[in-house]
């Protein structure tokens, strides 16, 4: 657990010493300002809601959580550090989850700052707490499995864009299938909707705390860290 929490500090150091913390959390605040202030008036609306906000936040996490673990790999197998850390005495597995749990740090500070809108609503109206907490906890649930497949996606290429690509596309997929399920046959209605990352949100947004939703989430996260660590574990051996 130290070389994890070494490498932790190390990435998170990192992060913060370069630009990249300083442009893309605060656009991901301004999209969201924009489209929940400008474009969907939650404070117009009549009802203290959360609903709109999660929408736009859970939207633009595809656009967040790739450019913040595009890096993680990607940049050091292009500079070569890559090949130097993969051949010191450090676990492939201590490795990439020290670099994720620093890029969900970064992740979960951008949600952490858009606190302001339920407190805002709730001097503004009479708020529902409990959708409050839960939409947020589908949003960290939602933002650990992005990190996860962003992470996986730099461990398999030595180009950020590339990197940057695959993990939005791998993200974008499985959240866009939960507003196509009306057209969904149902005969695998079931499964199509287990794999939707927006039904499993949807039902946490709406303040109903399930184990099956919080399962999904961290069998994700499991999944694409174990790619991520095969990955590596390749590139030791070659």
């Amino acid at each position: 657990m130290r070389i994890v929490l070494a490498i932790y500090k190390r990435e998170l150091a990192s992060t913060f010493n370069s630009a990249l913390a300083y442009i893309v959390v605060p656009v991901f605040l301004a999209l969201v300002a924009v489209f929940a202030l400008l474009l969907n008036d939650i404070f117009d609306a009549g009802v203290a809601s959360m609903r709109v906000v999660f929408f736009w936040e859970a939207m633009f996490l595809l656009l967040l959580v790739p450019a913040v673990t595009m890096r993680l790999f990607a940049e050091e197998s292009r500079s070569g550090s890559l090949e130097l850390l993969v051949t010191l005495p450090i676990a492939e597995g201590q490795l990439v989850l020290g670099k994720y749990l620093a890029s969900l740090t970064l992740i979960a500070i951008a949600l952490a700052l858009t606190v302001s809108y339920p407190i805002a609503l709730s001097v503004y109206g009479d708020l529902d707490w409990g959708p409050v907490v839960g939409g947020y906890l589908g949003l960290f649930g939602l933002a650990a499995a992005y990190a996860a497949i962003g992470t996986a996606s730099s461990s398999l290429t030595n180009n950020q864009i590339i990197a940057f690509v695959m993990a939005a596309g791998l993200c974008l997929i499985p959240y866009v299938m939960g507003f196509f399920l009306s057209q969904v046959p149902s005969s695998i209605l079931p499964l199509v909707q287990y794999l939707s990352f927006d039904s499993h949100f949807s039902n946490l947004s709406r303040g109903v705390l399930d184990t099956r939703d919080l399962v999904f989430y961290v069998s994700v996260v499991a999944f694409f860290l174990h790619v991520a660590v095969f990955s590596l574990e390749r590139r030791r051996l070659s």
